[in-house]
């Protein structure tokens, strides 16, 4: 700059503009190699974009070291067992050499050779009139009959049949258009897609003072998991919520994300705790019913996760320190008490109270510690959990469904669907499938 003195003053000033214009300049790239940098992370080389929508793809990792498949050595093979009973012995004779076609056999038979195996009959269905007696009641006056349980009012096929239909739709997914195929080829019983979507609507009908039972069990239950996903109705975005607990699976579909749809399930005076995400939902809910919140510590750890890709040391440092505060937690076993939630909550705090140089950081752990009522409830409650793996894993039988057909077509189907699948998913938790214990439940539903 000793040079500047013989240069006039207003090119002085230009250049001198210059000069704060290089270095705006240069604190601008650097934001933005930053930012890019971030941005890379959250953006990986596996994914791509087809039509505006992000995919994965992954290369090839097969290891070079790949392992036989099967049992390793020295372990014990598995065998099916042999059934404990015989139904039925056949008798195998030899008339004629296999191998070169003669007749020239002896006349003994040397020895005979056993095989034992499991056979599915042919079957074909039953076609059954009912008559039924009817008789004057002279307490009632009027005409009365014995109630038939094993068909619906008005339907042609069995209950066991619908409930079957139900049962391939709805557990294992099925499409309307496979199911009349397999009950054909299986049992002789020929169906039209039409008449799968009418039984679903039946059967639906005939579980639905069952699904207000389950809606009454999960209000009143000491705990209930929360989550939602993305649902479809003719072509709306719609949502698909779940409300589980260790015996009760309940589904719920609605066109709203919001609070609403929680507060419509539950109502504003339901028992228990409510475990969750921490979506801004369910936070609302607890405003509005005043009960006692569990936020999944697996979604935390996640976001502290993140931190740790992102920021390094601080990141890092958050992420160990809450890994380590749960795990202590954990070690409680749900028979802590207040002054043991007081003490975690204190030394977490005081762990993660520090000055950071990221504002994503001292954000996370500033609403962090906002949460100071809902981090530890499963301390000291034998019926909380400190994850929402229960909802997770509630969650994923509709999200294959919904990628196999793509949702519902109208909004009484996602109603039917809504009752069908808890009635499915709530036996299925509790070891029993529909087929076999559905006529039970609408026997003692239904009085």
């Amino acid at each position: 700059m000793d040079g500047m003195q013989d240069v006039p003053e207003n090119l002085k000033q230009y250049i001198q503009k210059l000069e704060q214009r290089i270095k705006e300049l240069e604190a601008e790239l650097q934001r933005i190699k930053t930012d890019f940098e971030e941005y890379k992370k959250r953006h990986p080389h596996n994914v791509g974009v087809k039509n505006g929508k992000p995919y994965a793809f992954k290369s090839s990792n097969q290891s070079a070291t790949s392992k036989k498949p099967g049992a390793k050595q020295g372990h014990t093979p598995y065998f099916r067992p042999m059934p404990d009973h015989i139904d039925e012995v056949q008798y195998i004779s030899v008339v004629r050499c296999p191998e070169c076609g003669g007749t020239e056999l002896s006349e003994k038979v040397q020895e005979t050779r056993t095989r034992t195996y499991e056979d599915i009959p042919v079957q074909k269905s039953v076609v059954i009139q009912l008559q039924i007696e009817r008789r004057y009641c002279r307490t009632c006056k009027k005409l009365v009959e014995t109630p038939v349980i094993s068909v619906l009012p008005k339907a042609r096929l069995s209950l066991r049949v619908m409930l079957i239909v139900v049962w391939f739709k709805i557990r294992y997914r099925m499409t309307e258009e496979a199911i009349p195929e397999v009950l054909e080829t299986l049992f002789g019983i020929h169906l039209s897609e039409g008449e799968v979507i009418h039984i679903l609507n039946q059967v639906a009908k005939a579980f639905g003072p069952y699904y207000q039972e389950l809606t009454q069990e999960i209000r009143t239950a000491e705990a209930r998991n929360m989550d939602e996903t993305f649902w479809r109705i003719n072509g709306e975005n719609a949502n698909l919520w779940v409300f589980v607990n260790n015996a009760i699976t309940l589904y719920k579909i609605a066109f709203s994300r919001g609070h609403e749809v929680p507060l419509e399930v539950l109502g504003k005076k339901h028992n228990g705790v409510d475990i969750h995400d921490r979506f801004s939902a369910y936070k609302k809910l607890a405003q509005k019913t005043k009960n006692p919140q569990q936020d999944c510590w697996t979604h935390i750890l996640n976001n502290a996760e993140e931190l740790k890709s992102f920021y390094r040391e601080e990141g890092t440092h958050i992420h160990q320190e809450l890994q380590a505060i749960y795990h202590t937690a954990k070690t409680y076993n749900h028979q802590g008490t207040d002054t043991d939630i007081n003490n975690l909550f204190n030394h977490m705090k005081k762990k993660l109270n520090q000055p950071y140089k990221s504002t994503h950081c001292h954000r996370f752990v500033m609403n962090l510690f906002q949460e100071k009522n809902n981090l530890f409830e499963f301390v000291k409650n034998p019926y909380v959990d400190g994850t929402n793996n229960l909802a997770e894993r509630a969650i994923r039988p509709p999200v294959v469904a919904r990628k196999i057909s793509g949702g519902n077509r109208s909004i009484n189907g996602a109603q039917n669907y809504e009752v069908l699948l808890s009635v499915t998913q709530t036996l299925h938790m509790n070891g029993q499938n529909l087929v076999d214990h559905g006529p039970a439940i609408l026997l003692t539903s239904h009085g």
